[in-house]
C-alpha cells in the first residue's frame, strides 16, 4: 500500500504540472549557424587592429591624475582617523561618535579612486565591447586600472582595520 502510495504522490504532480504548459509555437532546438560554425571547427574571427586613440590616452592620464588626488586626500585625512580611533572609548561615547566620524570622512575620500576605478572600467569594457581598442590603448588601459585597483584596496584594507579597531569593546 505504502509503494502505491508514493508512486501516486509522485505521478499525480507531474500529470498535473504538465497540464500547465501554455500552448504555442517553441523554438527550435536545431543547432543555429553560430553553434555549427563553432562545431565545424571553423577558425574564430579575429578583431581587425586597431590604431591607438590619443584622446583615449588623455582621458586615461586624466582618471589616473583624479584617482591620485584621490589618494593625496584620502592620505591626509589618515592621520586624523587614525589618532581618532586610537582616543576613541567605549561604543556610543563622545570619542567612539567622533571615531566614527573620522573614519567617514576617510571613506569619502576614498570615493575619488573608486570612482576613477569605475570611469576606467566602464571606459576598458565600452571599448573592448566596441572593437576600438588598440593594442597600445589595452595596455594603457589595464595598467592604469591595476594600479588604481591596488590604490582602492589598500584604502579599503585600512579603512576595514580602522572600523575593526572600533568595533572592539
Amino acid at each position: 500500500m505504502a509503494p502505491r502510495r508514493a508512486t501516486l504522490a509522485i505521478l499525480v504532480p507531474l500529470v498535473l504540472a504538465g497540464g500547465c504548459a501554455a500552448p504555442g509555437p517553441y523554438p527550435s532546438l536545431a543547432p543555429r549557424s553560430a553553434e555549427k560554425a563553432y562545431a565545424d571547427g571553423e577558425d574564430e574571427r579575429q578583431p581587425t587592429p586597431q590604431p591607438d586613440d590619443a584622446a583615449l590616452a588623455a582621458e586615461i592620464v586624466r582618471l589616473v591624475a583624479a584617482a591620485k588626488a584621490g589618494a593625496a586626500e584620502f592620505d591626509a585625512a589618515l592621520p586624523a582617523a587614525e589618532a581618532a580611533v586610537a582616543a576613541a572609548g567605549p561604543p556610543s561615547s563622545d570619542s567612539w561618535v567622533e571615531a566614527q566620524q573620522a573614519v567617514s570622512r576617510l571613506e569619502a575620500a576614498r570615493a575619488r579612486v573608486t570612482a576613477a576605478l569605475a570611469d576606467l572600467d566602464a571606459v576598458n569594457v565600452e571599448r573592448a565591447a566596441a572593437g576600438t581598442l588598440g593594442a597600445g590603448d589595452r595596455d594603457r588601459l589595464r595598467a592604469a586600472i591595476a594600479g588604481t585597483q591596488a590604490l582602492a584596496d589598500a584604502q579599503a584594507e585600512r579603512v576595514r582595520r580602522l572600523e575593526e579597531r572600533l568595533s572592539r569593546p
